[in-house]
């Protein structure tokens, strides 16, 4: 078993049995709905990536040497994360996660929208809790970073639900979301990780800038894969950002680029699966496929490379951290090789 691997077996022993205590019996379905939106009672086909806590901890323990102290601040994260996908999957009316229904459609709305908000709470009292051996100041200022990600991966939500009323938005208001709703997280996973490890704001500074190009290439590829992936790998609702007229950035390239494309889209019928392979045919013409491969991998170098300056690459965490970049990158990896 490698340093990632390892880490990430013991990280999610920790994280079930800290989640599931928080979660107690006298509460009728509650650690039942969390379990199966979590994956641990052996429905999801699909396993988490897990890669918020990941990046946070080994990139603390490629600043101290360990790991372990950082596991709860991992948790609060991770847990922080899934709440907003349990939100957002009823948001966006997606009917898959990790290869198996969406927790709004096996127990519906109502109790959906609870146990997120439960797990919203359970993130804040995580992060609330740190360890003794951290300093006050180091808590505080992690408590502080927590609670600005959490506020602001809601605020890019309330971007992304608004924009669906708008008839035009442009890529530069895109990326503002997509900064705020995927990259926040990851920037503050990274940021996190050297907060805690104690060191001062130019290296916090630049693991969180590390983490926010990381997150926004890295969205740039799910929008990829949500028009061209597998379902299968995946583990989402394939087609359904074409569907639902979702807009991400390969069909914000295709409209501002192909005519063809704008009156697709702007069909007030449902959409034929023809409509589909249609669409789709005409953002790989006006190089809107190629255009978004393009931008994640400028994303990801670029991190790679920051990385690569603040970490010392002899680090057997820090080879694990960026190991786990190239792997997390390789569908557009993958993509530009064949």
């Amino acid at each position: 078993m490698d340093v990632s691997e390892k880490l990430k077996h013991e990280f999610e022993n920790f994280f079930k049995l800290v989640v599931t205590e928080n979660c107690p019996e006298s509460f009728p379905g509650l650690k039942e709905m969390v379990s199966y939106h979590f994956g641990w009672d052996g429905s999801s086909p699909i396993p988490s990536k897990r890669l918020r806590p990941t990046f946070l901890l080994l990139t603390y323990a490629s600043l101290t040497g360990a790991y372990q102290d950082a596991f709860l601040a991992a948790s609060a994260m991770e847990v922080l994360h899934n709440y907003t996908l349990i939100h957002d999957d009823i948001e966006d009316q997606g009917e898959e996660r990790h290869g198996h229904p969406a927790l709004w459609k096996v127990y519906g709305i109502p109790l959906a929208i609870n146990v997120g908000d439960y797990l919203s709470s359970l993130s804040q009292c995580l992060i609330g809790n740190l360890p003794s051996s951290y300093t006050f100041e180091i808590q505080k200022k992690a408590i502080q970073t927590f609670q600005k990600a959490a506020l602001e991966v809601i605020q890019g939500q309330q971007l992304d639900i608004s924009y669906e009323d708008l008839n035009e938005i442009n890529i530069s208001e895109y990326l503002e979301m997509i900064r705020l709703k995927t990259a926040r997280l990851f920037a503050g996973s990274f940021s996190l990780a050297a907060i805690l490890a104690g060191y001062e704001e130019e290296l916090v500074d630049k693991l969180e800038s590390i983490g926010e190009k990381l997150g926004l290439g890295f969205q740039i590829q799910d929008d990829y894969l949500g028009i061209w992936g597998q379902q299968l790998i995946t583990g989402k609702s394939v087609s359904t950002d074409l569907l639902t007229r979702k807009k991400t950035y390969p069909s914000l390239v295709g409209l501002g680029a192909s005519n063809s494309f704008r009156n697709l889209w702007q069909k007030t019928n449902q959409f034929a699966e023809s409509d589909l392979l249609e669409m789709k045919k005409v953002l790989e013409d006006c190089g809107a496929k190629r255009d978004s491969l393009e931008k994640a991998l400028g994303y990801f170098v670029e991190a790679q490379t920051m990385l690569n300056g603040v970490l010392a690459t002899e680090n057997t965490f820090s080879q694990a951290l960026l190991g786990l970049l190239t792997t997390m990158f390789s569908p557009t990896l993958v993509a530009f090789s064949e």
